[in-house]
C-alpha cells in the first residue's frame, strides 16, 4: 500500500531582506513542495488591499534545480497561474480579510508531477544536496510587509515514477506588433503552453499582447491553428474551471445611508489570470493528447501582437524519471 509524508522542511520564519534562500530538498521521492507566504496585510490605504495578486509578488522567482540544471523557473504569479490554470487547483489562504496588520497566509504548491501523490509521476529519489530550490524574496512589495514564510514538502516513500513535469520560463519583449514567434523546447513530450501578456483583454478598444494565437511544429499549424487570445482563454470553462480561478470581484454600491440594500452585480476586472491563456494539448488530462517533439525540427508560438510589450512563455513538458537517474 502506497503512503506518503507530509513534513515541514523550513520552518516558519522571517525574511529579514530581499534576496535568494537556498534549500536542499528531501531525497526521498518529491511530489509537491507547498510554500507557505506569510505576510503582514498592508492596508494603511485601503487601497492597497489584495486578495492574492499582489501578495504573489512576495516571491520574484523559485527555481527548482537538479545537479545544477533547473526544469522548474516560475516567478510567484506564473507558478499560481501554472496551479489554477493548468492543474486545476485551488489556492488555498487563511485570514484573507483587510485589516491592516493581520497577518495573511497562502499556500502555493510547486508540482513535480500533473497530480499530487501519484506515485508514477513524481521527482524520484535522490542523493543530499542534488535536489535544490531557490527562492528569491521581495519583502515589502505593494500590499504587505513583515514577511514570514515557511516550507513543508509531500514526500513518497518508495515510489518509483515513470516521469516528471518540468516547466520553465520563455521571456520576450516584443519590439512590434503583429507577427512574432517564440521558440520551445524540443526532445520532451509537450502537454500545454502557458501563455502571459502584460497587456489583458481590457478597455473600450482591447488590444491584448498575445493577440491570435498559433502553435506550430515544423511549421505545421498543431492543436490550436488559430484562436483569439480572449476566445482561448474561454475554453478553461470547458474543463470545469472557475470563473475567475482567485474569486477576485467587487462589488460596487453607493453606501451612504443606514438602510440596507442589494449591492450592484459584482466585477471581475484584472483577476489574476487576465493575462494568461493556456494552450492545453490533453484536455482530458491522461496523455491520449499531446505533442511528441523528439526528432522535431522546430516547435514554436506564433502571436499576432496587437501591443508591442513584455511576453512570457512556458511549455509544459513530460520528461522520463530516467533522465534525472543517469550518472553525471
Amino acid at each position: 500500500m502506497a503512503r506518503y509524508t507530509q513534513s515541514i522542511l523550513a520552518a516558519n520564519q522571517a525574511v529579514a531582506a530581499d534576496g535568494v534562500q537556498v534549500f536542499d530538498l528531501p531525497v526521498n521521492p518529491l511530489s509537491v513542495v507547498l510554500l507557505h507566504i506569510s505576510p503582514l496585510g498592508e492596508t494603511s490605504t485601503i487601497t492597497t488591499y489584495s486578495l492574492l495578486l499582489l501578495l504573489l509578488s512576495a516571491l520574484d522567482n523559485v527555481t527548482v534545480s537538479f545537479r545544477g540544471g533547473a526544469f522548474i523557473a516560475l516567478s510567484g504569479r506564473d507558478l499560481a497561474a501554472l496551479c489554477m490554470l493548468w492543474h486545476r487547483w485551488q489556492i488555498w489562504q487563511s485570514n484573507a480579510v483587510e485589516t491592516d496588520n493581520d497577518r495573511r497566509s497562502i499556500v502555493i504548491p510547486v508540482p513535480f508531477g500533473r497530480r499530487a501523490f501519484d506515485v508514477k509521476e513524481c521527482f524520484p529519489a535522490t542523493k543530499k544536496g542534488e535536489l535544490q530550490m531557490s527562492c528569491t524574496w521581495d519583502i515589502a512589495d505593494t500590499g504587505f510587509d513583515g514577511l514570514r514564510i515557511s516550507v513543508e514538502t509531500i514526500e513518497l516513500p518508495g515510489a518509483t515514477p515513470d516521469f516528471v513535469q518540468k516547466a520553465t520560463t520563455i521571456a520576450r519583449t516584443l519590439t512590434a506588433t503583429g507577427q512574432n514567434e517564440i521558440d520551445l523546447p524540443i526532445g520532451n513530450f509537450l502537454r500545454a503552453v502557458l501563455l502571459f501578456g502584460t497587456t489583458s483583454y481590457a478597455g473600450a478598444t482591447p488590444a491584448p499582447s498575445l493577440g491570435q494565437l498559433q502553435l506550430l511544429k515544423d511549421n505545421t499549424q498543431q492543436y490550436i491553428s488559430a484562436s483569439d487570445f480572449e476566445v482561448l482563454r474561454g475554453v478553461l470553462g470547458l474543463k470545469g474551471l472557475i470563473f475567475p480561478p482567485d474569486y477576485r470581484h467587487i462589488h460596487s454600491g453607493t453606501y451612504t445611508t443606514t438602510v440596507a440594500g442589494d449591492s450592484r452585480e459584482p466585477e471581475i476586472g484584472l483577476s489574476l489570470d487576465a493575462n494568461y491563456a493556456l494552450m492545453d494539448l490533453d484536455p482530458l488530462m491522461d496523455d491520449s493528447f499531446g505533442m511528441e517533439t523528439e526528432g522535431a525540427g522546430r516547435v514554436h508560438v506564433r502571436m499576432d501582437a496587437e501591443t508591442a510589450d513584455a511576453v512570457r512563455v512556458i511549455p509544459i513538458e513530460r520528461v522520463k524519471s530516467a533522465v534525472f537517474l543517469e550518472s553525471p
